[in-house]
């Protein structure tokens, strides 16, 4: 089964994928010694999708290929994003693992061994993160004799949630990125996008920097539920008003946010529309499936109401 992407998801690949963005964020979190030995400046992010029969869709947050100094070779770093703790990362970590290397003997077929792999979870949901670390963890039993036999891995845990002490390092708008994650869930989102507003004023003649800050606002609307388009316009124009080229841009952001709103209100009717015909077919939805169904877009809702029509699951229909 797909997911459907949520707004943590959509601003941190929007994000993550510059380039810029991304190797400020790793000369800061990748160990001192696998820093000296790549070459981040010539950092690609790989847009490759791994697609398997039986997992129909497998595919990471981020894949960074990083070049090793003086080297064709490079090590894969594989970017995973939550924000929720998530007990079978290791698995889905493997699966990608796994997938990975099926495309690098594809495309090299001549090849007789794999590049290495560097798994980092970035994460900054509201509990404490408890997943297991070590794929062994997650065996049981695990006899001394079996070890040998089992897959051993684990991965870096970069926590950036508000309960922990990790502190947000980089330039400012790479730190911008991690505090707009880090802040999501706060109870002061007023506040907290006032302060994000004005880290980025120091930076606004940056064409980067309004790109950030549009998606910015648009997660903070989509992902808080508390924050509205005429309270980011009264921030706005409290905080970056006056300069020409932030003018320009609060009023490109107003005019998007009624299209964005006419959007929002199509969706909700198309939403409760599919739910109305599941729960007549199916019974009542689960509040799982209700929010995935009120989160996803018009394209994906028109799809599953077309399932919906002939389907007998709900699984047929979500597929």
């Amino acid at each position: 089964m797909t997911t459907t992407p949520t707004p943590h998801d959509c601003f941190f690949r929007e994000n993550f994928a510059r380039p810029a963005i991304a190797r400020d964020f790793l000369r800061h979190v990748l160990p001192q010694a696998l820093c000296e030995a790549i070459d981040l400046e010539r950092l690609t992010i790989s847009t490759d999708t791994f697609v398997t029969e039986a997992l129909r869709k497998v595919y990471s947050d981020l894949i960074y290929r990083i070049p090793y100094r003086d080297s064709q070779l490079s090590v894969y770093l594989l970017f995973e994003h939550k924000s929720q703790p998530e007990h079978w990362v290791l698995l889905q970590l493997l699966r990608y693992i796994v997938a990975s290397g099926e495309l690098y003997r594809d495309q090299h077929p001549k090849a007789k061994t794999l590049p290495p792999i560097y798994p980092l979870v970035l994460y900054h949901g509201q509990a404490h993160w408890r997943a297991p670390a070590c794929f062994h963890d997650l065996i049981d039993p695990l006899p001394e004799v079996i070890k040998p036999f089992v897959p051993q891995f684990g991965y870096a845990l970069h926590d950036i949630s508000a309960r922990s002490s990790t502190e947000i390092k980089g330039e400012v708008l790479s730190r911008l990125v991690q505090l707009a994650l880090r802040h999501i869930y706060s109870d002061r989102p007023v506040e907290r996008v006032r302060e994000m507003l004005e880290l980025i004023a120091k930076v606004s003649r940056d064409s980067t920097a309004l790109d950030i800050l549009e998606s910015l606002l648009r997660y903070y609307v989509q992902g808080t539920g508390r924050l509205d388009e005429i309270q980011i316009r009264r921030l706005l124009e409290q905080t970056l008003s006056g300069e020409p080229l932030m003018e320009t841009f609060i009023d490109r952001y107003i005019a998007q946010g009624e299209q964005r709103g006419e959007q929002r209100g199509e969706q909700r009717g198309q939403a409760k529309t599919l739910l109305r015909l599941i729960e007549r077919k199916f019974g009542p939805p689960s509040d799982p499936i209700r929010t995935r169904i009120t989160q996803a877009d018009s394209d994906t809702l028109l799809m599953w109401f077309d399932r919906a029509i002939d389907a007998r699951s709900i699984d047929e229909v979500l597929r």
